[in-house]
């Protein structure tokens, strides 16, 4: 019996010194020196919370896991999770929130839009913050705020402006600040000064006037007049 304890006492000190045994590539063990894996992480496997079991067994952990010992029992341990991209962001839009489903979808990312995908589920990301044009700029005109009804409809932009959709909707912006057409003169016609209305509105205009509409409303625009000429 004596000679037992002797042995047992012997193979304590020796894992006392060494741990459980050098991780693979000689670096420090994760959870050593007072800090143990939490057993309840997900991304935390042990194989035995025996240190002395540890010295005796062998096993190897799955890439991207990494060998972890010490006095806590030894094991397998993966790398942090990945952060999901926040649905409540503006620029996160997610088509599924099931891994499994995402395998199964076949969807398209609109430019500057970019996929992602992983254990969060898989949609499409703004590569930067996006910021909404301003509705209250003259040279903005809102088509819609609501992006699913934006898959819907069909409208076209005035010549000059360009056309956006995005998570704040879409519509028409103009590249400078829309000075709206003066109604009293001779060479303007509003059909309408609402732009909603105008959206509903299927008018055309006669050469050589074109058609405008703007956060002003929409009509008909001649040509300048020159300078002295009778209206």
């Amino acid at each position: 019996m004596r000679v037992y304890a002797l042995l047992f006492l012997a193979a304590s000190s020796i894992v006392g010194q060494l741990g459980c045994g050098p991780s693979p590539g000689g670096g420090p063990s994760p959870g050593g020196g007072g800090s143990c894996p939490d057993p309840a992480d997900p991304g935390v496997r042990y194989v035995s919370h025996d240190p002395v079991e540890c010295t005796l067994i062998d096993f190897a952990c799955s890439p991207p896991e990494e060998y972890f010992g010490g006095e806590c029992g030894c094991g397998c341990i993966g790398p942090e999770p990945a952060s999901c991209p926040d649905p409540r962001d503006p620029g996160v839009r997610y088509v599924s929130h099931d891994p499994v489903e995402c395998t199964l979808i076949d969807f398209a990312c609109s430019p500057p839009e970019e996929y992602f995908g992983g254990e969060c589920g898989c949609g499409c990301i703004d590569p930067e913050p996006a910021t909404c044009p301003d509705p209250s700029d003259p040279g903005v005109r809102y088509v819609s705020h609501d992006i699913e009804e934006c898959h819907l409809i069909d409208f076209v932009c005035a010549e000059g402006q360009t056309l956006f959709y995005d998570e704040c909707g879409c519509g028409c912006v103009s590249p400078e600040t829309v000075v709206c057409p003066e109604p009293g003169t001779t060479n303007v016609l509003y059909v309408s000064h609402d732009p909603e209305e105008c959206m509903l509105l299927d008018f055309a205009c006669s050469p050589p006037e074109r058609l405008f509409t703007n956060a002003c409303g929409c009509g008909c625009i001649g040509p300048e007049l020159p300078v002295g000429h009778a209206p």
